[in-house]
């Protein structure tokens, strides 16, 4: 119920995307949406992935699991006629957007991710909140082409500019903005079926999230078509919602400090309880929102806290 009444929600706010038609293969259980000038959106294989077809080569953005690599591999030359890969971007470090590394860092494909996603990459993770250990990606399926704050990248008349605004989910989550077409791939920086995860243990937290978000939207026109990871296709309405959210987080996660509350008192005040319908449960939300802020504290991210 939750994609469905986001993307009617989307559908309302931004009558350009009533023109774009989904299309499910029924052999991979994809789904793929025209998104016009050249690119399209593939959903089903574990994080949305964004294709761009230029004159002679594919851009990507995020490549799904590994499970689906070699299918969604397919799917894409299938759609393009089996041009070559120019680069693939990672979004992020996390593993359901680098599956198609596997595949495409052997054949020495330019990976392009922030550099601290590659770091992260390169290492033994221990994610507490999840209770999951992630291994290191094998050295040619990690990002070989980073940066730290922005690029662009030409392709065919295409600039495609990419960059990182703050940390959000994690210390590296990247933007890829196709300017032509005014597509503005945002990953895990929007939530749009569930709460943003931000990830602590990999960088994230509030005042990052909302930096992010409040950049995002100084990039973002009425007409731009913004894909998120998860979910379909989404527009600036959906990021101011997001910034407003954000604020009300902020505010309560700020309270709490002040007034020496516990993670567990915190969640007990419920501050979060107005979005309970959007997106569910806040329980790991306000966790993840707790323990993020506690870190940043000597910092005086916290307004009134030495």
């Amino acid at each position: 119920m939750n994609t469905r009444r986001q993307l009617i929600k989307a559908l309302g706010v931004a009558p350009l995307v009533l023109s774009l038609a989904a299309h499910v293969c029924a052999q991979t259980g994809f789904t793929t949406t025209d998104l016009g000038g050249g690119l399209t959106l593939i959903q089903g294989a574990g994080s949305n992935v964004v294709i761009a077809e230029g004159p002679d080569s594919v851009v990507i953005v995020n490549g799904g699991s590994e499970e689906n690599a070699d299918a969604l591999l397919a799917e894409i030359k299938r759609l393009t006629n089996n041009k070559p890969v120019a680069a693939l971007f990672n979004t992020n470090w996390r593993p359901e957007h680098a599956g198609l590394n596997h595949l495409l860092g052997p054949a020495s494909t330019p990976i392009i991710a922030h550099e601290n996603s590659r770091l992260w990459q390169n290492a033994d993770l221990y994610v507490e909140w999840e209770d999951k250990n992630y291994a290191a990606l094998p050295k040619a399926a990690q990002a070989n082409k980073t940066f730290y704050k922005n690029g662009t990248l030409q392709h065919g008349d295409d600039t495609i500019e990419y960059g990182i605004v703050s940390q959000c989910n994690t210390d590296g989550d990247i933007y890829v903005h196709f300017t032509r077409a005014d597509v503005l791939v945002v990953g895990d920086m929007l939530g749009t079926e569930s709460w943003l995860m931000l990830d602590y243990v990999t960088g994230g937290w509030i005042n990052g999230a909302q930096k992010t978000t409040a950049g995002l939207l100084e990039r973002s026109k009425d007409t731009t078509k913004v894909i998120a990871a998860a979910g379909g296709v989404l527009g600036k309405t959906q990021l101011q919602e997001q910034a407003d959210m954000l604020t009300v987080a902020y505010d309560a996660v700020a309270k709490a400090f002040q007034t020496g509350r516990s993670l567990e008192q915190f969640k007990e005040a419920d501050p979060m309880k107005d979005y309970r319908r959007k997106f569910g449960d806040p329980s790991l939300f306000l966790a993840l929102l707790y323990k993020g802020t506690w870190y940043h504290v000597p910092g005086r991210a916290v307004r009134n806290i030495i």
